[in-house]
């Protein structure tokens, strides 16, 4: 049998996926930088599948694919360049069907009068990254008023989708809805990034917060992106994808000037969210050697635990997370959760 036969087989190990060396999860890390020029070395069938395995795992492939096809025209190597470029284009497609769908959507939601807003993926892909195709994305995310759920839910009801019985989960403050025709599309309605309650009780990211005044554009800004990324990779993955770590370090390219420093400071502030946002700067600091996302972690301290956040949730964590060894790393995740409920919380909300 082959390796590009064997790699299409499913895991035989009760393991799961190996972990990359050292070099190569290094090597994998500087491939998913959707704007670095690395071009990589010459990599045997077994490297490339090995990295490209992984990168589709931790939902990079665009990047990766892209700065690694022109080394896999080899004629060993060509069956694996077009497999892995298959399902790139499957990921497209989706993707434009997802896209497409999610505006449909917004747009009737604006028609009725209902706030809602289009978050992370589809949002990311069109406004964080060089190229959306370098985003993908698996479902269409609403963040909404709770208050406003009812309507918000006729709305999207009527736009062809179908609650999940078993997916709904007022704790969570999430439901997911799936088409009614084309069941691989699903819509997660979100009342806070923030899922599980005894972490909301210290910090909440939800459509009060990202839309002071109730103003939608608030959302729209460079700082409430990096703001979402960093809370959703920290508080609901605990950065268990290196897709999640990019979205950082994209949203944090994107943050120029004071005002945009000064609005992020403001939304942590009321949010609580500091040392989940700090954490996720210095994770993608130290992934990518990046120098912005060095100076607003800065720039946002001091913090409380952060230097135990750094000794908690390092790279090799991240990229032990789609390998056989995820479950030797779920007690840093734990104890990062623990860092989070004892933060220093959300600012009181000051009476008139």
């Amino acid at each position: 049998m082959s390796v590009v036969e064997a790699a299409a087989l499913p895991s035989l190990s009760a393991a799961g996926p190996r972990r990359l060396s050292g070099v190569d999860a290094r090597m994998l890390i500087a491939l998913a930088d959707p704007q670095s020029a690395i071009v990589p070395p010459s990599l045997t069938a077994e490297r490339a599948i090995l990295l490209l395995s992984q990168a589709e795992r931790h939902g990079v492939l665009p990047a990766v694919l892209r700065k690694l096809r022109p080394g896999l025209g080899s004629a060993e190597r060509l069956p694996i360049r077009d497999g892995f470029a298959q399902r790139y284009s499957a990921g497209v497609a989706f993707n434009m069907q997802l896209r497409a769908e999610g505006k449909r959507l917004l747009t009737a939601l604006r028609a009725a009068g209902q706030p809602a807003l289009l978050i992370k993926g589809q949002d990311f892909a069109e406004n964080l990254y060089p190229d959306p195709l370098l985003r993908p994305t698996t479902d269409i995310d609403l963040i909404v008023p709770v208050e406003r759920l009812s309507g918000i839910e006729a709305v999207v009801a009527a736009s062809g989708f179908e609650l999940i019985a078993d997916q709904r989960d007022d704790e969570q403050l999430e439901r997911k809805w799936i088409h009614s025709v084309h069941r691989q599309l699903m819509v997660e309605i979100q009342g806070n990034l923030v899922h599980a309650p005894g972490l909301r009780s210290k910090l909440s990211l939800g459509f009060a917060e990202l839309c002071p005044g109730g103003d939608p554009g608030e959302a729209a800004r460079p700082s409430a992106r990096l703001a979402i990324a960093g809370v959703h990779a920290a508080s609901s993955h605990h950065f268990e994808k290196l897709r999640l770590v990019v979205d950082v370090l994209q949203g944090a390219r994107r943050l120029q000037g004071a005002a945009e420093e000064a609005a992020l400071d403001d939304l942590i502030r009321r949010s609580g969210t500091r040392l989940a946002l700090v954490a996720a700067l210095d994770l993608a600091a130290r992934l990518y050697d990046d120098a912005r996302c060095r100076e607003l972690a800065q720039a946002l301290s001091p913090v409380r635990f952060r230097s135990a956040a750094r000794l908690l949730i390092t790279p090799d964590v991240v990229m032990a997370m789609e390998t056989g060894e995820r479950a030797l790393q779920s007690w840093r995740r734990s104890l990062f959760r623990e860092l989070l409920k004892r933060g220093e919380g959300r600012a009181p909300i000051l009476s008139s």
